[in-house]
C-alpha cells in the first residue's frame, strides 16, 4: 500500500510561528496566554495557560479535511450529551462562534486549529496498573462505545492506517520492517486474512475511539479515570477492534501481557457482552495492532526518517502471542456470552423460578460485575460494596481467579485421592491456630462445617443438647437451623436447644442453660458461638464472655465450637476472633470468606476428637475438598499474608469505627457505634424515644444504596446498620461510607 498525497502519515506536521499563533487565539478566542508544546504524532498540540486558567490548542495536520473536525467535535458533543460521566474535553468555540478555524504555517500550507477544555490528570505507566484496574481499563472502553453506538457522520467512514481491520492493506509496506522481524509479522497478515478477514464483516460495527492507550487516559494519584483525550484515529469498524486496541495498548511492555488479557475482556464483557465470534478474535485482533505498529514504524522511518517507537514493545507482545498460539488464546475467550435480560424481566424470571426467596432492596440490584470493593450493576452505576463478608479478598481477585482457572485447567476431583493442594491447605490451616488443632476435614459451606461439627461433638459426648445466643445464626442444615434463631421468625426453640442472652449480657446463662438440658435429658453436645455475634447486632469483641461461656460449656461436659464462618480470616484485625480472645474452643469451623466466594470450608479439630469420629461414621464429602476448592483457599491464605489484610483491617476498622462515633454522637438517630477490625454495627434509633427503629434503619440502608454504598441491617430489632466489607477496603472508602451515611440521614431527617 503505497501512501495517498493526503495521508496523514505521509505529511509532516504543521509548522507555525509560535508568536503568530498566540496572536491568533487572543484574536479569535479571547484567550490570552502561553503556549506549551505537547506531544504529537501528526498534529501540534499545545497546552494554552494563563494562570491556573488552561486549554489545549490543537493545530491538526494539513492533510486533515473539514470534515475530519468536524466529525471529532460532532463525537464529543454527542459524548457529553449521552454520557456526561465519561470524561472527555469540549470543545470551545471562538469569538464569533465557529466550532475550528483555518491557520496558515510557515510554509503555507493551511491547518484547521481548534481549542478544547483542558483536562487534569497524568497518563498511567508502566505496570501500575493492577488486575482491578485492568477491567475498569475493559469497562470505560466498553462505556465509551456504548456512548459512541448511536452517533454516526460521514468522515467516520474514510480510511483510517489504524483501523486493525484494514490490515491486510499494509502488506506492501512489509519489505520496510527488518529482516529478522518479518517472518512473524508476516504469519499474522497470513492467518489475518485467512481467519479473520472473511469474519469481520459478520460481526457488530460502529463509530470506535480505535485509540484507548495509555497516552490518551488521564488518571489522578488514585488511577481513577479523569481523562479520555485524541480523537484523531476515530472510525467505524468492528466493535470488537476497539477493545483489542485498548487491550493490546495497555498490554504493550508488561510482564505476563497473556495472562493480564482476561482481565481487560472480562471488564469490557462486564459492560457490553460479547456475541462468541468477537471473543474469538480478540487476540488475532490484538496481534493484529501489535502486527500494524511495526508495519507503520517500519513504513514512517523508511520514508520519513523517524517515527514514534512504538514497534519495539508491540514486537515483542507479537511474538509472545505467536509463540503461546493464538488458537489457545483465543480458545480462552471464545465462550458463550451469559444470557443479558433487562432487569424487569430478570426479576419477573427469577420470581417465577425461586419463588418467593428475597432479594435486597425495594428495588432490586441486578449486578453485572465486581472488583474489589466496588460492584457494578446493570445500568453502569458502582456501589462501595461495605456489606459482603464473602469477597475477603474483594470481588474477582486476581489470585483466586488465576489459582482456580489454572487448577480447573489441570485437575479437579475428590480428596480421596492424593494431591498436593488438600493437604497444602490443611497445613497453612493448621498453621495459623493453637497446636492443639491437628486435624482438618474440608467441606462445601459453612452451614455443612457447622453441621458437621454438631455431629463431631454428639459422636464425642453422647449427648444431644445445642446451646445457642438468642438471635444467632449458624446455617441453613436441619441441624444448624435449630442454631439459627434469626430464622426462626418467632417460632420456640426446639426441645432440645437453649438460647442464651449474647454479650454484655451475663454468661453465668450458658451454665444455666446447660443445666437445663441436662435436666431434660439432652445433655450438653455443644454450643457454637460466632465470636462477633454478627447476627446478634455485632457485638464483638467479647473475651470475657467467650471466655466465660466456653468454660461453662467444659464443665457440663459438652463443646465449644468457634464459628469463625463470619468472624474468621482477618474479618476482626486478627486471624481467627477466638484465639484473639484465648478463648479454649475444642472444634473451629471456617467458611465463607475461606475461598473469596468459591464454595470452600472446614472443620478443624484435634485427632482425639476428629479421628473417632471419622472411623466410626466413614465421613466423606465427593466436593469438599475438591482441588480447584482448595486452590482457591490456598490463594485466599497467601493472599491475606503477602497483602497484609488482617493488619489493614485493624487499621482501616479502628479509623471507621472512629469516624462512625464521631458522626453518630452528632445525630440524635444515630446510638451506639461498635466494630472489631471490619465487623462493625451502627444502632439506629427514634430521636424521640430512643428506641430501635428498623423502619428508619431499613431507609438509610435504601438510601445510602444510593448515594453507592452498600450496606445491610442485623441485629434482633432489624435496627442496627451492618458493616463487613472486604479486608480491601482502605479509609478513603471508609470516608466515602462515613459521607453516604450522613447525607443519607440529612435525607431522612
Amino acid at each position: 500500500m503505497s501512501a495517498t498525497p493526503d495521508d496523514p502519515l505521509s505529511v509532516p506536521a504543521p509548522d507555525l510561528d509560535p508568536d503568530e499563533l498566540l496572536a491568533s487565539v487572543e484574536s479569535l478566542w479571547g484567550l490570552p496566554g502561553d503556549l506549551t508544546p505537547l506531544h504529537g504524532e501528526r498534529d501540534s498540540n499545545f497546552r494554552l495557560g494563563s494562570g491556573a486558567l488552561r486549554h489545549l490548542l490543537k493545530v491538526h495536520n494539513p492533510a486533515d479535511p473539514e470534515e475530519v473536525l468536524d466529525l471529532q467535535c460532532s463525537a464529543l458533543h454527542h459524548l457529553r450529551s449521552v454520557a456526561p460521566e465519561l470524561p472527555v474535553p469540549a470543545p470551545v468555540p471562538t469569538r464569533d462562534g465557529r466550532q475550528w478555524v483555518r491557520l496558515t504555517g510557515r510554509d503555507g500550507r493551511p491547518s484547521f486549529a481548534w481549542v478544547l477544555t483542558w483536562l487534569e490528570g497524568r497518563h498511567p505507566e508502566g505496570d501500575e496498573l493492577d488486575a482491578a484496574h485492568l477491567r475498569e481499563w475493559g469497562r470505560t472502553s466498553a462505556r465509551l462505545g456504548r456512548a459512541l453506538r448511536g452517533f454516526a457522520h460521514p468522515a467516520a467512514a474514510r480510511p483510517q492506517t489504524w483501523d486493525i481491520k484494514r490490515l491486510p492493506q499494509l502488506r506492501p509496506w512489509l519489505p520496510a520492517v527488518a529482516a529478522d522481524r518479518r517472518a512473524a509479522i508476516e504469519a499474522v497478515l497470513d492467518r489475518f486474512d485467512e481467519h479473520v478477514a472473511p469474519v469481520l464483516p459478520r460481526l457488530r460495527a460502529q463509530v470506535v475511539h480505535n485509540d484507548l492507550a495509555p497516552t490518551n487516559v488521564l488518571l489522578d494519584d488514585r488511577l481513577d479515570l479523569t481523562g479520555i483525550t485524541d480523537f484523531g484515529d476515530m472510525t467505524h469498524t468492528a466493535l470488537v477492534c476497539d477493545l483489542a486496541v485498548a487491550a493490546a495498548d495497555v498490554l504493550s511492555g508488561r510482564d505476563g501481557a497473556l495472562e493480564l488479557a482476561h482481565e481487560v475482556v472480562a471488564g469490557y464483557h462486564s459492560v457490553t457482552p460479547l456475541e462468541p465470534a468477537e471473543l474469538a478474535l480478540v487476540p488475532d485482533l490484538m496481534a493484529g495492532r501489535y502486527a500494524a505498529a511495526v508495519l507503520i514504524t517500519a513504513w514512517r522511518t523508511r520514508e520519513q526518517g523517524w517515527a514514534p517507537a512504538v514497534d519495539v514493545t508491540a514486537q515483542v507482545q507479537l511474538e509472545a502471542m505467536l509463540s503461546a498460539g493464538l488458537d489457545r488464546l483465543s480458545s480462552r475467550f471464545a465462550t458463550p456470552a451469559p444470557h443479558g435480560r433487562s432487569t424487569a424481566s430478570l426479576a419477573t424470571a427469577r420470581a417465577r423460578a425461586f419463588g418467593g426467596q428475597q432479594l435486597s432492596y425495594e428495588s432490586p440490584l441486578h449486578l453485572v460485575s465486581g472488583a474489589g470493593v466496588v460492584l457494578e450493576a446493570a445500568d453502569g452505576r458502582t456501589y462501595v460494596d461495605a456489606y459482603n463478608n464473602v469477597p475477603v479478598l474483594g470481588h474477582s481477585h486476581p489470585a483466586v481467579t488465576r489459582a482456580v482457572s489454572a487448577q480447573l485447567a489441570t485437575l479437579n476431583t475428590n480428596s480421596r485421592y492424593l494431591q498436593d493442594a488438600p493437604v497444602e491447605l490443611a497445613e497453612e490451616l493448621l498453621a495459623t491456630l493453637p497446636d492443639r488443632f491437628d486435624r482438618v476435614l474440608l467441606v462445601n459451606s459453612g452451614s455443612e462445617a457447622n453441621d458437621l461439627a454438631w455431629r463431631i461433638a454428639r459422636h464425642a459426648t453422647g449427648a444431644t443438647g445445642g446451646i445457642a445466643t438468642e438471635w444467632a445464626y449458624h446455617g441453613v442444615t436441619e441441624a444448624t437451623f435449630a442454631f439459627s434463631p434469626e430464622s426462626w421468625r418467632g417460632a420456640d426453640p426446639h426441645a432440645h436447644m437453649r438460647l442464651v442472652p449474647p454479650p454484655p449480657a451475663d454468661p453465668s446463662a450458658v451454665l444455666d442453660a446447660a443445666r437445663s438440658l441436662e435436666a431434660s435429658g439432652h445433655g450438653l453436645a455443644a454450643m457454637l458461638v460466632d465470636g462477633v455475634f454478627t447476627s446478634d447486632g455485632v457485638l464483638g469483641p467479647a473475651h470475657g464472655w467467650t471466655r466465660a461461656a466456653a468454660d461453662a460449656v467444659h464443665s457440663a461436659g459438652g463443646l465449644y465450637v468457634a464459628d469463625e464462618v463470619q468472624a474468621g480470616h482477618g474479618r476482626t484485625g486478627r486471624m481467627w476472633s477466638f484465639v484473639a480472645g484465648d478463648v479454649p474452643a475444642d472444634l473451629v469451623t471456617v467458611g465463607k470468606p475461606m475461598g473469596n466466594g468459591y464454595p470452600v470450608a472446614a472443620v478443624i479439630g484435634p485427632a482425639h476428637l476428629v479421628d473417632p469420629f471419622v472411623r466410626d461414621t466413614d465421613y466423606f464429602s465427593t466436593f469438599g475438598g475438591s482441588t480447584a476448592a482448595c486452590a482457591a483457599a490456598l490463594a485466599v491464605l497467601r493472599t491475606l499474608d503477602e497483602e497484609g489484610l488482617v493488619e489493614g483491617a485493624a487499621t482501616v476498622g479502628a479509623h471507621l469505627l472512629d469516624t462512625l462515633g464521631e458522626l453518630a454522637s452528632g445525630r440524635s438517630e444515630l446510638a451506639a457505634v461498635r466494630g472489631w477490625g471490619l465487623a462493625l454495627a451502627v444502632d439506629v434509633v427514634d430521636p424521640t424515644t430512643g428506641r430501635p427503629d428498623a423502619d428508619r434503619a431499613a431507609r438509610i440502608v435504601e438510601r445510602m444504596r444510593e448515594r453507592g454504598v452498600l450496606v445491610g441491617r442485623t441485629g434482633r430489632d432489624r435496627a442496627s446498620l451492618k458493616i463487613r466489607p472486604p479486608l480491601v477496603f482502605t479509609q478513603e472508602h471508609a470516608d466515602l461510607l462515613v459521607a453516604a451515611l450522613s447525607v443519607s440521614c440529612d435525607e431522612l431527617a
